[in-house]
């Protein structure tokens, strides 16, 4: 089953205790693509999630693909839920989310100006703080 949803490693496929764990009736992951991290430099922003979702993230869609993946795994899809994470902590996004490391990668892969990805780092560790992203949950039946 895991194969056919292409599951990879560090990827999380839930089975919610119903029984062995033959049947896959849950799976939740995150849309990558809707991370959100709220900051005065927009454009370092928005080049922080692009640089996350193309470079640190494996299958950064792989959320909004889970409805149509159990389907074609012969799953009947019962219900899709989106929930929006929100983090007002920075230290809590910072471990969840990886932002100093992914930052860290961007500037190492040249898509981030080393001292514009710290000033925008530092800011966000100095100031309020909030981020989001949307993680899909899909429940499935045989």
């Amino acid at each position: 089953m895991l194969e056919l949803l292409d599951v990879q490693p560090g990827q999380t496929a839930l089975d919610v205790g119903c029984g062995p764990g033959a049947d896959l009736p849950a799976l939740a992951e995150p849309d990558w693509d809707t991370l959100v991290v709220d900051a005065e430099d927009l454009d370092t922003s928005r080049a922080f999630t692009r640089c996350t979702t193309s470079e640190a993230v494996r299958h950064a869609t792989i959320g909004r693909r889970l409805a149509r993946d159990a389907e074609r795994a012969g799953f009947a899809v019962e219900t899709v839920r989106a929930t929006t994470p929100v983090f007002l902590d920075f230290q809590d996004a910072d471990r969840t989310l990886g932002l100093g490391r992914n930052m860290q990668r961007a500037i190492q892969g040249g898509h981030i100006d080393d001292a514009r990805g710290r000033r925008w780092f530092t800011a966000l560790s100095e100031g309020p703080f909030f981020a989001s992203f949307t993680l899909v949950t899909v429940i499935c039946s045989r």
